[in-house]
């Protein structure tokens, strides 16, 4: 009988032994992939509409207090400045600023960057001779910000309708990097492939990610790469 019992006893330690070092590893695991993602912050989904007859901003938060995206759009413009920040690639002078329309893949830091305000944003589409984002379709904002630790960079991602819809925009969705961290536009991890360059679509996550996520870190690893291999074919 203590033979019986000292077994079953074992049998129970072993187990709960198991059980703890399949939980620890998941938890290491999980720990180490969310560590490989902390350089690059991306926002998820957005969708935000600038509808044709809007007139007005909307602000879109960083990591920062004050720090934000500020799109704006009305009378038929489309326009962009930053609030904490206010670098962002592009041309212009003086008073006279336009926002670069990017590619999907482009670097972020490898281009000039305009400053702006509130009073002078950069436009990205209207009346004036010099905007890049008069057609519709898909582009990129590219910005810089600097919160005391170091130079970052991000980008935006927005879809114009086009002049026959007064230039009404949708952000899709944006993402910045730490300081040191390079970045190119549409990618959303440290991780990730980078993008192709003259890509322009709007793919996000796709609808199995959450399911991928309810299964853990492992599930997670594995959307990852199965992510990986829909990047490289696009």
């Amino acid at each position: 009988m203590k033979t019986r019992q000292s077994r079953r006893q074992t049998a129970k330690v072993s187990h709960s032994r198991w059980l703890a070092y399949a939980t620890a590893s998941a938890a290491t695991a999980f720990a180490g992939s969310n560590s490989a993602e902390g350089a690059i912050h991306y926002s998820g989904f957005v969708g935000e509409k600038f509808a044709p007859d809007f007139i007005g901003i909307k602000s879109f938060q960083l990591d920062q207090p004050g720090d934000s995206l500020v799109f704006g759009h009305g009378f038929s413009s489309a326009y962009f400045f930053g609030r904490g920040f206010s670098a962002f690639r592009g041309t212009g002078t003086d008073y006279d600023l336009y926002v670069s329309k990017l590619s999907r893949g482009q670097s972020i830091a490898a281009g000039d960057f305009i400053f702006a305000s509130s009073e002078h944003p950069g436009y990205m589409a209207g009346a004036r001779p010099n905007v890049h984002w008069n057609d519709p379709g898909v582009g990129f904002v590219g910005f810089r910000l600097n919160s005391g630790a170091g130079i970052q960079y991000g980008w935006a991602r927005v879809r114009m309708a086009g002049a026959g819809w007064a230039n009404a925009f949708k952000l899709i969705d944006y993402a910045y990097a730490d300081p040191g961290e390079p970045i190119r536009a549409g990618q959303r991890s440290s991780d990730e492939q980078a993008p192709d360059q003259g890509s322009t679509d709007e793919q996000g996550p796709d609808e199995g990610s959450l399911g991928w996520l309810a299964l853990g870190a492992a599930g997670l690893l594995a959307w990852r790469r199965r992510r990986a291999r829909m990047t490289s074919l696009e």
